[in-house]
């Protein structure tokens, strides 16, 4: 009884960071909701891609894996982190993943868990991965889904690599899109989506310490909403500022999920702005809709020196938008861009 409040804290070495776990919670478990990216594939003690090693303090199984360490190997103290429970401080050498090169090239069938509609024209699609290969990406990423009989399409993950096994994509309705017209009039529950991932660099830079400001177009807001909940995950002490850009009245599908971290985080505001140049067509051309979200920007913060920026929005937008933030004084390495095409 005594022990089923208590944490210990896991100390990564060589990076020194640090992570806490429940006293029947596993290292990986606890490294990932931390946030931390380290190596594991199966989740299930057989294929021994987790292996780390021991440097100080004392392991309590979780449970006996299928995987046999060498002789060489134990004596050095390797153990897997998805089997390996602790209620005692540890010292552990692991390697981290911290680029979007350090992520593996995987193959995974994954199933329709979750389908929700928060707008008529955007839905949001929640794949479950199998608890023996549950998806190793970085928050910003992207995954190739395969529908039989439609072409593959690319999309970003909208969800944060602290739950690797549940993982969620925004899909618009665009009239002659064939895979969002299936998404909208076909799609089942418990379907099966072949996914292939992750690829991309828009990718949250963990060791920085700049105020964030994310910039999202629409349904842009997907791997936006991958890095504000990855930073989050991370307890990122900075201000993070979210200015969301939406073609028509009503677009911010998910205004609800914003306003709520507005209330829960005391280093977070939220700001949605709509393109009135758009009138009812999406992915607008407008000037106004390229630099409505980097004019309020610059207005609130003229120098733009001591930020790092994160910006998703459709091709069209990002030139101008780019030297505007620039000539207000942004490193040109502190801005992000990840731009996509109506589809």
């Amino acid at each position: 009884m005594i022990f089923s409040h208590m944490t210990a804290t896991i100390r990564i070495l060589p990076s020194g960071r640090e992570f806490n776990i429940g006293p029947h919670e596993s290292v990986l478990d606890g490294a990932l909701r931390a946030g931390i990216s380290i190596p594991y594939s199966c989740n299930s003690g057989a294929c021994g891609e987790c292996k780390a090693r021991l440097v100080s303090g004392h392991l309590a199984p979780c449970s006996v894996p299928d995987y046999q360490f060498s002789a060489a190997e134990k004596a050095a103290g390797y153990f897997l982190t998805c089997h390996a429970c602790t209620q005692e401080d540890l010292e552990i050498e692991v390697r981290e993943a911290g680029r979007a090169e350090d992520m593996p090239l995987q193959q995974i069938e994954t199933r329709v868990a979750k389908i929700e509609q928060p707008h008529p024209d955007v839905m949001v699609v929640h794949l479950r991965t199998p608890r023996s290969q549950s998806l190793r990406f970085l928050a910003g990423q992207h995954a190739m889904l395969e529908i039989p009989g439609l072409p593959p399409r690319n999309k970003s993950i909208a969800s944060c690599p602290c739950n690797a096994m549940n993982l969620q994509f925004h899909i618009q309705r665009v009239p002659g899109d064939p895979f969002a017209e299936y998404c909208f009039s076909a799609l089942k529950l418990n379907q099966a989506v072949k996914l292939t991932g992750p690829s991309g660099h828009f990718t949250f830079d963990d060791e920085a310490n700049e105020e964030v400001i994310f910039l999202a177009y629409d349904t842009g807001f997907a791997p936006i909403k991958s890095l504000i909940e990855h930073a989050i995950s991370l307890e990122y002490a900075p201000p993070i500022r979210l200015y969301w850009v939406a073609s028509r009245a009503g677009d911010h599908y998910l205004d609800n999920l914003c306003r709520s971290w507005l209330d829960a985080l005391d280093n977070f505001s939220y700001t949605s702005l709509l393109d009135e140049g758009a009138g009812n067509s999406p992915f607008s051309d407008t000037e106004i809709g390229q630099l409505l979200g980097a004019q309020r920007i610059v207005a609130e913060h003229p120098d733009l020196s001591r930020f790092r920026i994160y910006m998703t929005g459709p091709e069209h937008a990002v030139p101008e938008t780019r030297a505007l933030l620039l000539k207000h004084g942004l490193p040109a390495a502190h801005l992000h861009i990840d731009s996509f095409h109506r589809f």
